[in-house]
């Protein structure tokens, strides 16, 4: 068992941040503190919404008493998810390096999608790309946060390795990535001596919440012992179950396919060799 610090975003009702990634990670056996950066009756998009933002000032002193309890001990990983602002990015970094360098940072930088672009603020965009890219281990764009990130337009998957080497980090998954054929797309694993890529078909699905899961999924299967690319396998396998379960709902279908992405090990996606330049 491993203990995760997760930073992001929690609801009351649904599966996206903390309210997904904190499920995962227990799921799959790991001790997890939930910090919510906000805290909201559901995600946008229904007739009704309610909450506000956790401000960074309380969310430092719940770490600070954390700390004192001596909770912080011992941690083996740090997610991030949802930082809607710059003092916020301020307050991961803070404690990021207080825990030590031996501390696996999943850095899911949430800031925007296609076609509606950046959905964060403008300070607290550049904060993620400025303050807390940098420390990642690991950096779980989707294909518009990996083009924002990098400055780079990617219109093929070279071009999406290329924006992805440019942000210097052991490890980027870059998600929803072009893939040949029609109706497929790719989750992308580059590092450092080499590149491969998990392929299948493009689902439509209206519900949310599934960066969160390929981050919190990925990172479980990492700390259970698997390498970033049999993790990032049995993620894509777990992120199938997901889909083909959620089409026509408003919410990912989490509980009912927990037995399918939870299984160890998980039947594994192939991974596909990207050839060099």
């Amino acid at each position: 068992m491993a203990k995760v610090l997760s930073v992001s975003s929690q609801v009351v009702y649904g599966h996206v941040g903390n309210s997904t990634a904190s499920f995962v990670l227990q799921r799959m056996g790991h001790e997890v503190m939930s910090l919510p950066t906000v805290l909201l009756s559901n995600r946008p998009g229904y007739a009704a919404i309610a909450g506000e933002p956790i401000g960074p000032e309380k969310l430092d002193a719940m770490l600070e008493a954390a700390g004192r309890n001596g909770w912080l001990a011992g941690v083996d990983a740090v997610l991030t998810g949802y930082i809607p602002t710059a003092e916020h990015a301020a307050l991961c970094e803070k404690w990021i390096g207080a825990l030590g360098p031996g501390v696996l940072y999943v850095c899911d930088p949430i800031i925007g999608d296609d076609p509606g672009g950046v959905y964060i603020g403008e300070e607290a965009a550049h904060a993620i790309r400025e303050r807390l890219v940098p420390l990642a281990g690991v950096l779980t764009p989707n294909l518009f946060e990996l083009g924002w990130l990098s400055g780079r337009a990617i219109g093929n998957t070279l071009a999406a390795v290329e924006a992805a080497r440019s942000l210097e980090r052991p490890a980027v998954i870059a998600t929803s990535a072009p893939a040949d054929g029609p109706g497929m797309l790719a989750n992308l694993l580059i590092e450092p001596d080499g590149v491969a890529a998990c392929v299948s078909p493009r689902e439509t699905v209206h519900a949310h919440g599934t960066g969160d899961f390929l981050a919190a999924i990925f990172l479980a299967h990492r700390l259970n012992g698997l390498s970033n690319r049999e993790a990032l396998q049995a993620a894509a396998a777990g992120m199938g179950a997901v889909l083909a379960a959620s089409k026509g709902r408003q919410e990912l279908a989490l509980i009912e396919t927990q037995e399918a992405w939870a299984r160890q090990p998980p039947p594994l996606v192939p991974l596909e060799p990207v050839p060099p330049r």
